[in-house]
């Protein structure tokens, strides 16, 4: 069993690499450390999907259980990067599973919240309300970090269309080459931010108003064009529900 210290070393021992401060020696044995406490994750999060799929069905809730692990470079670049003063041994989205409802209804999401808290009860350790409080980027979702076998899992619950917004999303970062998934002011994260005002309204049982359809469009036909430029294709961009 790895020990907290020697991970959040590894994990320190990883900045300074990105700094140009360590030795090869120690970035090496920090490597190694790094690699298995990743490889840790896989049977919690084996039993967490389990768990998941087991409540679907126990409470007659339609949707699908997916499960990912963290991959090394996206797991160095937070700790070097994007969140510098993380400490590696209390990241809470090494592993993480996902439920995607088969329907956009917000009571069902919130039944399978509640689902969720009653199965890991005192084992919650954080729960992140994107659908009451969404991200200024447009990202909804629920997240509940639970422990399980001694590691944090974080579970990410989602309608059908919070998850075809971050599809989209991540499609275009990809064509791209981009990372339009954290808030920023680019075109992809415009047009991002009025598909989420588009997908409330339509959540509350609303027309999205004029205006909004107007710049969605305008958005759109914009991207549609700078990825034309770049020869690729823009089909599965902008697939999914008519808004």
């Amino acid at each position: 069993m790895l020990s907290k210290s020697a991970v959040r070393k590894a994990g320190s021992v990883m900045r300074r690499q990105a700094e140009g401060k360590a030795a090869q020696e120690e970035v090496e044995q920090a490597l190694a450390i790094v690699s298995a406490f990743r490889a840790s994750f896989a049977g919690p999060l084996e039993a967490a999907s389990g768990e998941l799929a087991n409540l679907l069905e126990t409470h007659q809730i339609q949707g699908e259980v997916s499960q990912r692990l963290k991959r090394m470079p996206t797991i160095l670049e937070k700790i070097t990067s994007r969140e510098s003063k993380l400490d590696l041994s209390r990241m809470q989205d090494i592993g993480g599973c996902r439920v995607v409802l088969s329907s956009n209804e917000i009571s069902e999401l919130r039944r399978l919240e509640a689902c969720v808290r009653e199965r890991w009860v005192e084992a919650v350790r954080r729960t992140s309300d994107y659908v009451g409080r969404p991200r200024a980027s447009g990202y909804r979702a629920v997240h509940v970090v639970v422990e399980q076998d001694q590691r944090l899992i974080e579970i990410q619950l989602r309608t059908q269309r919070m998850h075809q917004w971050a599809q989209r999303v991540e499609g275009l970062s990809a064509a791209f080459g981009t990372n339009y998934k954290q808030d920023g002011e680019s075109l992809v994260q415009e047009y991002a931010r009025v598909t989420a005002k588009m997908y409330i309204a339509l959540d509350a049982g609303e027309i999205p108003v004029h205006e909004d359809r107007q710049q969605f469009e305008r958005l759109s036909a914009l991207i549609a064009e700078e990825l034309a430029g770049l020869g690729k294709n823009v089909g599965p961009m902008f697939g999914g529900e008519s808004i």
